[in-house]
């Protein structure tokens, strides 16, 4: 018996809006005399998408310890997706303030479109210095 749980709606009825660098596109730093340069990313292209990200408190910490692999919590945000994104991919959440980058993830794509991605603050890409 096979099945098979389609939540893009559901992820689309509680998401935010959120935009979407992926690690893959994203164009290595580069050496001046040097010193690492950290990518501008106002230079690429991003996606746009509308889903749920939620932050991760200590009610919460529970639901990260059973995602698969997770043995550490440190973890500021969970962001529930259909999209599929490599870790390192950067993601721009106004409603929390920041950057975060995909430090870890669990794909859901073997009987559903869900994959859960764990974020932590980016502050090589921060506008706000966090």
């Amino acid at each position: 018996m096979s099945f098979y749980i389609n939540v893009s709606s559901m992820l689309h009825d509680y998401g935010v809006d959120i935009k979407v660098w992926d690690a893959s596109k994203i164009p290595k730093a580069k050496r001046v005399a040097g010193i690492l340069q950290p990518v501008n990313l106002d230079q690429v292209e991003f996606e746009a998408r509308h889903e749920p990200v939620l932050p991760v408190s200590v009610n919460s910490a529970g639901l990260v310890a059973y995602l698969p692999g997770w043995a550490q919590l440190d973890v500021d945000l969970l962001w529930l997706s259909t999209g599929s994104y490599p870790k390192n991919t950067i993601v721009e959440v106004p409603s929390q303030g920041g950057k975060y980058r995909v430090t870890g993830l669990a794909s859901y794509q073997d009987y559903s479109d869900l994959t859960v991605y764990q974020l932590k603050g980016d502050d090589e890409h921060s506008d706000t210095g966090q």
